[in-house]
């Protein structure tokens, strides 16, 4: 399964968002995540200016999944880890996706084990944290994906 597959399962698959109402008529609507933010298609969080009102198509829902993993991998190459497996550097850009870069930069030991390229140390910093409380179920499968 590629990423870009994995992080629609993690967000929400279509036939998913459709029992939560999320998905109708053909369309994305805007919901409220788990923290309260406006997200839309794959997790994508409505940014200020961008209007979702008349929904959004699967193709474009995929379009932006595109953009937003594009986004994440570009700021994983600000984060100086050199060159990474990719199971690690998966790993990464999923966080990003999910956490911003603020929230992956606080998490100061995983990125130094990601760097060392130190799968059981990644599994052991993600489980002692807020964001393994708030998503256990995505942070083991990820831990469970590390080689």
């Amino acid at each position: 399964m590629n990423l870009k597959e994995r992080l629609a399962i993690y967000e929400g698959t279509k036939e998913y968002q459709a029992t939560k109402g999320y998905f109708k008529n053909g369309k994305f609507w805007v919901y409220k995540d788990s923290l309260g933010y406006p997200t839309i298609g794959y997790g994508h969080l409505v940014q200020k200016g961008e209007n979702y009102s008349n929904g959004l198509t699967p193709i474009d829902a995929d379009i932006l999944l595109a953009h937003d993993i594009d986004r994440a991998t570009k700021q994983l190459s600000t984060l100086n880890l050199g060159v990474l497996p990719q199971d690690i550097e998966d790993y990464l850009i999923i966080m990003l996706f999910q956490l911003g870069l603020g929230g992956v930069q606080k998490f100061k030991k995983l990125l130094a084990a990601a760097k060392a390229h130190d799968r059981a140390g990644i599994r052991h910093e993600s489980v002692d944290s807020l964001w393994y409380r708030q998503t256990p179920n995505r942070v083991k499968d990820m831990n469970n994906q590390l080689k």
